[in-house]
């Protein structure tokens, strides 16, 4: 694997397998269905906070909120009825409420000075998906994409009608204040909560800058060849210009729980000043997470994407990675690899910035166990071609989570791998 990464700049070390395995977290305890014995409940979590570059300033605050993600999601897991979905919900929540990330409260605004929301889950043990795209006045669109694909299980509608897995915009909303999601009376206030002010002053810079810059000017008169924005930015303001406006879309999630079963999601606010309607990466199928039914021998995978969303979505970058996972004997970090040279060298002919991550997991459960397998092993992938790549991690086996900001080692090569084995005993 090229550029391999064992430690990021500004997190916590990354331990060594030595370091974690043996060491129990009893924070929740279970019965196997076989045996009564009690057992200390097994689980792995990772989030990440996206993939592009993460300024030296705001690396606590990063750290901070994925800590706080992954022990949400841990507490879930650590009750016996615990599920992984309701875990990657869990986790993503406390990301979206968090003003630092671009998801929830926070978000980049959309062209007209709004917040439109993308998020989407995947269940691996039972194939359920659920997403919304460009959804407006909802504070945790990863809770609406959580019930749509919870309710995508319990058979027909009415009439034999099939129930809705992706839902966008006022229709989203309006299905969410149904299901007690979202109140239509304070709709208003919401969407004002969700409006950082350093979300409204990046959008104020950025509509003065476009209306301004001969560069911005040029590109829309030049039969549809455009300039990023990044780089009209860059060209005009680059004295003004801070390094926490250039992280790129979507937060994540990957969940393994005591029975090995994954499962993912992702959430966004999407691109800086994106036209109004658009629904990206983290609502796509296929290309924001995906999950998998445990195999045969008791494996699992499932995996959360990050970056240029055009990119990524046009490569169904996450079923992708996932299906390489499960076929290729080089293991999930050449899979990963793989993905991410294929789908960017793809899209490259399309324009824009292919700056990408991929947070990946793969479960080995104890397969001789047939009524109640047990979770036994976890392999976490973090592959990206940007900057840098934010995340964390915590397992049953580990004192706390572990937290970094990944850099990539640009004199090595365009693309870093982070890989690590964890042995959940």
């Amino acid at each position: 694997m090229s550029g391999e990464v064992r430690e990021g700049l500004g997190g916590d070390s990354n331990p060594s397998d030595g370091d974690l395995i043996g060491q129990d977290l009893r924070i929740g305890i279970g019965q196997a269905e076989e045996q009564r014995a009690v057992e200390p409940a097994k689980f792995f979590v990772a989030v990440h906070v996206g993939a592009g570059f993460h300024g030296e300033k705001r690396v606590k605050a990063y750290q901070l909120v994925m800590r706080r993600a992954c022990q949400a999601a841990a507490a879930v897991l650590s009750e016996e009825s615990g599920t992984s979905l309701d875990a990657v919900a869990a986790a993503i929540r406390v990301l979206e409420d968090d003003e630092v990330t671009n998801a929830g409260r926070g978000s980049n605004l959309t062209e007209d000075g709004h917040v439109e929301c993308d998020a989407s889950v995947m269940d691996g043990h039972s194939g359920a998906f659920g997403a919304v795209g460009a959804v407006s006045g909802v504070r945790n669109a990863i809770d609406v994409a959580t019930q749509l694909a919870k309710e995508s299980r319990q058979g027909a509608l009415p009439l034999g009608r099939t129930p809705p897995v992706f839902l966008a915009g006022d229709g989203a909303r309006e299905w969410a204040s149904r299901h007690g999601l979202a109140t239509e009376t304070v709709g208003g206030e919401v969407k004002k909560w969700l409006v950082t002010k350093k979300a409204y002053e990046q959008w104020e810079k950025y509509k003065h800058l476009l209306t301004l810059s001969p560069a911005a000017l040029t590109a829309e008169r030049n039969n549809g060849i455009t300039i990023p924005l990044m780089n009209i930015i860059n060209e005009e303001s680059r004295e003004d210009l801070v390094p926490e406006d250039v992280v790129l879309d979507t937060v994540g999630a990957v969940c393994v729980d005591r029975d090995g079963n994954v499962a993912s999601g992702a959430s966004s606010g999407g691109i800086a000043m994106k036209v109004k309607g658009r629904v990206g990466l983290a609502a796509t199928y296929g290309s924001g997470c995906w999950a998998t039914p445990k195999a045969t021998l008791g494996t699992s995978v499932g995996c959360t994407v990050s970056g240029a969303g055009e990119q990524l979505m046009r490569g169904l970058a996450a079923y992708e990675c996932s299906s390489l996972a499960t076929t290729l004997q080089e293991g999930p970090g050449h899979a990963c690899e793989t993905m991410l040279r294929s789908v960017i060298e793809k899209g490259r002919s399309f324009g824009g910035k292919d700056d990408a991550g991929v947070l990946f997991l793969q479960s080995s459960s104890d397969s001789t166990r047939v009524k109640s397998p047990m979770l036994q092993r976890v392999e976490l992938v973090a592959a990206f071609t940007s900057s840098s790549f934010g995340i964390a991690y915590y397992g049953s086996s580990m004192k706390k989570p572990k937290t970094t900001i990944l850099r990539r080692q640009k004199d090595i090569d365009n693309l870093s791998v982070f890989a690590q084995n964890f042995k959940l005993s």
